[in-house]
């Protein structure tokens, strides 16, 4: 292996230990829970940079007015936090953890929710307009008020509260919802995935095609990461960040995709025969071609993946989404025969002829 493919590993596995043990700066986090003024006077994101305060322990903080725009809260332990009138607008919230927390008239647009957990939370009066995978989201004893703005833009209702296992008051009705704006928001660059994975493609792209087999990659954050032709054969990838990663031809055979966050991601031609995919969002992926011979896709989000070649024969799927799913009649079924336009009409997916 040359000096280029050797940096390059090296860099990879740094930045992922890091990334599993701390991925939050202790200084940010000491300002943000110490000096609220000072941290809500600094723009929250600049070009090239995203205020990453992954798995950050802010249990029980006052975060109330606190400017959070388009940070990276992934996994960040909030249980109990304060948060009243905080704008969260298009912040990163996977797998976050705010069971108590006080999010009222919190403005949380356009935020990632991906199995956040609100159990028992406060979202009175809360702005979630444009909020993503609610529908993911544990809102169980959580509390909505006629003034909570749901992703929808509607105002939340006693049914809709009921149906998420959430409790529902009514209170005044205001307007809109306050922290609607923040005098930083002019400031706050673009969240891109490009600024999480700067430091993984800056020593050069495909870095990743070396052989990595039975890595660990476990809540790493590897949106849009290039890894064509990648060997990870038994690779880790649980509630790994993968969104619009590049993995064509890549070889996943065996490899732990449990719960894994795959949006838009390109997976032609893989091999992810026996790997397991419980759970994990691949709405808009690409699987043409791919190999999933005995994998495991129970639960998982296929929501307008393209299928058209790929090879289900085998694959658990039970509860999958395949709603908007293209299949062809080279798409090979669980059961080793050729899909047909009639058992796409049953899975609510789309049948495309070659």
């Amino acid at each position: 292996m040359n000096n280029k493919w050797s940096t390059g590993i090296l860099t990879i596995g740094m930045v992922l230990m890091c990334q599993t043990v701390s991925a939050y700066d202790p200084e940010t986090l000491n300002l943000l829970k110490n000096n609220l003024p000072a941290w809500n006077a600094k723009p929250p994101a600049t070009p090239g940079h995203t205020i990453d305060l992954s798995r950050a322990p802010l249990e029980n903080a006052d975060l109330s007015t606190a400017c959070l725009v388009k940070a990276n809260l992934k996994g960040a332990f909030m249980k109990g936090a304060k948060l009243r009138n905080a704008n969260v607008q298009g912040a990163n919230l996977r797998w976050s953890m705010m069971e108590n927390a006080d999010l009222r008239r919190a403005n949380m647009a356009n935020a990632n929710l991906f199995e956040a957990n609100f159990e028992n939370a406060n979202l009175n009066g809360t702005n979630l307009k444009g909020a993503t995978f609610i529908e993911q989201a544990n809102l169980s004893g959580s509390t909505l008020s006629n003034n909570t703005i749901l992703p929808s833009g509607e105002r939340a209702t006693s049914r809709w509260s009921t149906m998420h296992n959430a409790k529902f008051v009514t209170e005044p009705e205001s307007a809109l919802p306050t922290g609607q704006t923040s005098p930083s928001l002019e400031y706050a660059a673009p969240y891109t995935s490009e600024t999480r994975t700067a430091e993984i493609t800056e020593t050069g792209k495909s870095m990743l095609q070396a052989a990595l087999p039975d890595a660990n990659f476990e809540n790493a954050s590897l949106d849009n990461a290039e890894m064509e032709n990648a060997n990870l054969i038994n690779a880790n990838f649980h509630k790994a960040d993968l969104q619009s990663a590049r993995m064509h031809g890549a070889n996943l055979q065996g490899a732990n995709l449990d719960r894994a966050f795959l949006k838009g991601a390109d997976l032609s031609n893989t091999n992810l025969s026996k790997a397991m995919l419980y759970g994990a969002v691949l709405s808009g992926a690409n699987l043409s071609g791919a190999n999933l011979e005995g994998a495991s896709l129970v639960d998982a989000d296929l929501d307008g993946a393209r299928l058209d070649g790929a090879n289900l024969k085998g694959t658990n799927i039970r509860d999958a989404n395949f709603n908007n799913a293209k299949l062809s009649p080279l798409t090979i079924l669980p059961s080793g025969e050729h899909a047909t336009k009639q058992w796409a009409v049953m899975k609510q997916a789309i049948f495309v002829k070659p």
